[in-house]
């Protein structure tokens, strides 16, 4: 064999073992996913909107809490006015000419039915702001996630493509010295350097993705992922548990469970609505200290007060039906919330169905390339086969090295999408427990 026939076969073996090999950023995905609450816009977004929610949820708590006030006040009167007390020489002075009054004042609602009912309200849309931030978290995970698994592909891919440049060059010079041997045509050399400029073209390609897919991980999490090396993104190819579990854990995740608290949230509403025509009762407590004691001859005085309230408007009335129809408005939502959670479950299970069996068929179709390579070259060289059906053997191969890392990237989110999918976090111990 010739030195030049062991250098082209060495180079394609190189290719053909490094592009088969999947490619893995040396972070986990655990990694970037811990960074997602203090490092992405809509995980900091929702958290803000929590703490607004449950602030909102203090203030109508608030109004149902007795309230206490001070109050004092300075008068300048005009004239004096006093009196000499009878039988005797003492002077009470009724209204002083400069006049201090100050007042204590507690205020406690007895029975405020609407109030309540709008706490209530409040309430709840502060739970499901709570559980609104798990969805923002999941539903920004599932973007890491995709990430995160695009740029393991595109970076195997950039190897790929660099060992496919390889290959094309060896092969160029292969059929240049066979063609000043006079056993190659200047066909076979100029099909030989197209494929070299095809190769530095997927190799562009591969890496503009792995630049976007990395710049688009690190916008989201705020932690830029380091250069491929160590955990590999191939798939065991294992099989999930049951799809009827998944769709069960769906049916109840976070983002159902959100919105049955806004429904809660309306239903609250409604009822606030619909008790504003019912009377409140509050008590009032008054301490007061003054100079103008008057003929009572005292500085401090109190006074109770037990105060019923009753509003008949027709504005209160007539808002009740629409109250009511935003709450079936509501219902509406939550059921398909629910529908959406259980289809997306459903969904991302078939995808990770099909794609075991398309990682599958890849790994046997890379294979097939791979002797196809092998053989296109020993023909080559024989005699037997052109420089079209070499180029276009290692075309193949290098295809099929993509479809198979294209194959289980694919995988390997699909999986990730089920279990959050159905409100498991992407965890070690999770998603092992989810698998049991």
């Amino acid at each position: 064999m010739s030195s030049s026939r062991r250098f082209l076969a060495a180079a394609a073996t190189a290719f053909l073992t490094v592009a088969s090999a999947p490619a893995a950023a040396t972070q986990p995905l655990e990694s970037f996913l811990d960074r997602v609450a203090a490092q992405s816009f809509d995980a900091r977004e929702a958290a803000a909107t929590e703490r607004q929610r449950e602030a909102e949820a203090d203030v109508s708590f608030g109004r149902l809490m007795p309230t206490l006030s001070a109050r004092g006040v300075y008068t300048r009167n005009q004239t004096e006015v006093a009196t000499t007390l009878p039988m005797t020489t003492e002077r009470l002075v009724i209204t002083p000419i400069d006049q201090l009054d100050a007042f204590l004042q507690l205020d406690i609602p007895i029975i405020d039915l609407p109030s309540y009912h709008r706490y209530r309200a409040a309430a709840s849309l502060a739970d499901g702001a709570t559980l609104q931030r798990d969805v923002t978290t999941i539903d920004v995970s599932r973007s890491v996630a995709r990430a995160y698994y695009q740029f393991l592909g595109a970076s195997a891919l950039v190897t790929s493509a660099e060992q496919s440049i390889g290959v094309a060059q060896a092969n160029q010079k292969y059929v240049d010295n066979r063609r000043a041997a006079g056993a190659a045509t200047d066909l076979d050399y100029e099909r030989a350097v197209a494929s070299v400029a095809r190769a530095e073209q997927d190799l562009a390609d591969a890496v503009l993705g792995a630049a976007l897919s990395a710049r688009a991980l690190e916008t989201l999490s705020g932690l830029s992922p380091e250069p491929p090396a160590g955990d590999a993104v191939a798939d065991d190819l294992h099989m999930e548990s049951p799809l009827e579990g998944w769709l069960e854990l769906a049916r109840s995740g976070p983002a159902t469970k959100a919105l049955g608290h806004v429904r809660d949230a309306a239903e609250q509403d409604r009822k606030a609505t619909a008790r504003g025509i019912l009377p409140t009762l509050s008590a009032s407590a008054q301490q007061r200290f003054t100079n103008a004691t008057g003929f009572a001859g005292r500085a401090s005085n109190y006074a109770v007060q037990l105060i019923l309230s009753w509003r008949l408007d027709y504005s209160v009335l007539s808002a009740e039906p629409a109250r009511a129809a935003a709450l079936e408005a509501q219902q509406v939502r939550l059921e398909r919330s629910e529908r959406a959670a259980a289809d997306a479950a459903f969904d991302a299970h078939q995808r990770v169905q099909a794609g075991i069996v398309k990682s599958r068929a890849a790994r046997a179709q890379r294979q097939a390339a791979e002797r196809a390579a092998s053989l296109s070259v020993d023909r080559y060289e024989i005699g037997a086969a052109t420089q079209l059906d070499v180029t276009q053997a290692q075309r193949e191969a290098f295809l099929a090295a993509a479809a198979l890392i294209q194959a289980d990237s694919d995988l390997r989110y699909a999986r990730a999408a089920l279990r959050l999918a159905a409100g498991v976090p992407l965890s070690t111990t999770s998603a092992a427990s989810a698998e049991r």
